[in-house]
């Protein structure tokens, strides 16, 4: 038990270490793709943490499994170059023993990565797709901010606002020029620019929004043309859109579980082994982690760090590969993706016995030449 708990704690911390700096550098990346959104007014600055939280949990599947296979490598690669594991298998710990230790932690991380697969992350997808779409289908008026130019999705808007009172809600000195094609044999869009003092919006009891502007003038423009139409307005409202209907559709890697079960089509039945894979992929990749890191203290801790961490990316890449071909009829649906985790469970048992295979064999023929020469 104490060696247990020695060995869980190295592998807590390296693997925590490992995934802390993982998790970091997906996040930033993510994070700075959605901050641009942000910057130029296609998400609320609020929506941006509200988004990466949902998406946490999709992040941490995929990434745990990795900070664990590097933990191992890290951390008793390190015993081993310290003759820490010598003093171990001195003590009676085998590399069996070792590899039946490691899995018990394997174990425990493979359920917590299961919760994630199966509820947690397809609950935060949808949770996230629905921000999302809920901001794609804003105006682009609702994240203005004061001295800034603000365009739509379309292009076809552009908006400009002096200043913004938060706590009345309403936009002082506020600039819209629209861009409208009024029929399709037009060469030219008409441009229409409306003037504002102030501006506030309006929620209708059907939830419909408007944008109510006052005190202010409508300018439209024929482009090529003179002419231009002028008029002044008390007040002037624009509907901005409907209220927001849910979303249709859903994409089949953010389906809930129970939805998965429910449907028979081939796509439902692939998402639900790949969710099943990301399972069993944590004690097959501690299997082949554990005879990957016993290294020679002469060699140094790194040396196999490069082969384990392709074999790792060509287990991930093939599982990938393997689920896209099947959705895609390359492959039949009935063979699945689990040989995959057969194939790779194979490398494992060949990495944890074919040492002591190749060292008995050796021995046997030591023992009969002995004999011969005697």
């Amino acid at each position: 038990m104490i060696i247990y708990r020695y060995l869980s704690r190295q592998l807590f911390w390296a693997t925590l270490a490992v995934s802390s700096v993982l998790t970091f550098i997906l996040v930033s990346s993510r994070f700075l793709k959605y901050l641009s959104q942000a910057a130029v007014g296609k998400l609320e600055g609020s929506a941006v943490f509200m988004i990466m939280a949902y998406r946490l949990p999709d992040f941490l599947e995929l990434i745990l499994p990795l900070g664990l296979f590097l933990g191992i490598l890290l951390s008793y690669g390190r015993m081993y170059l310290e003759n820490e594991m010598v003093v171990l298998q001195a003590c009676g710990v085998s590399q069996k023993r070792l590899v039946a230790l490691s899995m018990i932690p394997a174990l425990s991380m493979s359920l917590v990565i299961g919760f994630f697969s199966f509820y947690l992350s397809p609950w935060g997808s949808q949770q996230a797709n629905a921000l999302i779409m809920e901001q794609e289908r804003r105006s682009g008026l609702d994240v203005l901010s004061p001295r800034r130019f603000h365009s739509t999705s379309d292009g076809r808007t552009v908006t400009y606002v002096e200043d913004i009172d938060s706590s009345a809600g309403v936009m002082k000195n506020l600039f819209i020029v629209n861009y409208d094609r009024e029929r399709r044999d037009e060469e030219y869009d008409k441009v229409v620019l409306l003037r504002a003092a102030e501006g506030r919006y309006r929620i209708d009891r059907s939830g419909n929004r408007y944008l109510v502007m006052s005190d202010g003038e409508r300018f439209e423009v024929d482009p090529g043309s003179s002419q231009f139409g002028r008029s002044s307005y008390g007040e002037y409202t624009v509907k901005l859109e409907n209220k927001l209907e849910a979303i249709e559709q859903t994409e089949i890697e953010d389906q809930s579980t129970r939805a998965l079960l429910a449907d028979a089509s081939i796509e439902a039945r692939v998402e639900l082994q790949w969710r099943l894979s990301l399972m069993l992929m944590v004690p097959i990749v501690v299997f082949m982690a554990v005879p990957l890191s016993k290294v020679n203290p002469r060699q140094g801790r790194y040396l196999k760090m490069l082969p384990a961490i392709m074999l790792y990316l060509a287990y991930l890449s093939l599982l990938m590969a393997v689920k896209g071909a099947i959705e895609k009829g390359r492959i039949p649906p009935e063979l699945g993706i689990f040989w995959v985790h057969g194939l790779f469970a194979l490398v494992g048992v060949a990495l944890n016995y074919w040492p002591e295979f190749l060292l008995k064999r050796s021995k046997r023929r030591m023992d009969r030449v002995s004999g011969a020469a005697t």
